[in-house]
């Protein structure tokens, strides 16, 4: 089994390198979404409310770690959309080549982990040279747990629309989500935005860039939301690979 995962894995990644849109975007993203937002914003400093407390921090670090989460966002879902989209093919292939439907899953979520950690680390390389996080460690850590989520929510896309409408979905919901909904300027958000993808997990790295850290019940809330939207997802892809 693990050199059946091995060869899925390897014929997965070659995918993703044949799609120069996805390298482009991995390569670029990240400094046109946190960057710019960090060079455009004025030298100043904004009241944000942090895990309940009003603290006042300067708009650059702000805007650094805000955009992080979008950005990461943005990167994995169209990772996650990518992947069930490219590997659906090669996998038809390999379930009669006598492929099980739970290696094919190993090796899918394999690769999206692997996608969201390259998506995850290219969002914090930039974002760390422009501030220093209270908790560097729990901030990153929140930022892949936000990327997963996306990356997930990217692949249950992924089953039921097409690559274009897929992509302008995974481009505008972390937008919508994040920025509108899970803003720590805002004062008082509607209670429904907790139900939303990018609500723990955008709290617990706001909380680790801004306070002595992350709180564990953040992180372990957003951890579950991820399983869940896993387990929805593993269900999405295991139809997709069933031969008829």
């Amino acid at each position: 089994m693990r050199r059946r995962v091995s060869t899925a894995l390897s014929m997965g990644a070659r995918e993703f390198v044949r799609t120069p849109l996805l390298l482009a975007l991995l390569a670029f993203l990240p400094v046109y979404i946190i960057g710019v937002f960090v060079w455009l914003v004025p030298d100043t400093s904004v009241p944000v409310t942090v895990d309940g407390t009003r603290v006042t921090v300067a708009m650059t670090a702000f805007a650094a770690a805000y955009m992080t989460p979008v950005a990461v966002a943005i990167l994995s879902g169209i990772v996650g959309l990518f992947l069930v989209q490219s590997s659906q093919t090669a996998d038809d292939r390999l379930r009669l080549a006598g492929y099980r439907a739970g290696e094919l899953v190993v090796a899918r979520v394999g690769l999206l982990a692997a996608g969201t950690l390259v998506a995850t680390t290219a969002s914090l390389a930039v974002a760390l040279l422009s501030f220093s996080p209270e908790a560097v460690l729990a901030f990153a850590l929140a930022t892949a747990l936000c990327g997963l989520t996306y990356g997930v929510l990217g692949v249950i896309v992924g089953t039921v629309l097409d690559r274009l409408p897929g992509v302008y979905v995974m481009l505008f919901a972390p937008m919508v989500d994040v920025l509108m909904f899970q803003s720590p300027l805002a004062t008082d958000s509607p209670g429904w935005t907790a139900a939303l993808p990018g609500h723990f997990a955008t709290n617990a790295l706001m909380e680790a860039a801004f306070t002595s850290g992350s709180s564990l019940d953040a992180l372990a809330t957003a951890g579950g939301y991820l399983l869940l939207l896993l387990v929805v997802s593993v269900l999405a892809f295991y139809r997709t690979t069933t031969v008829e």
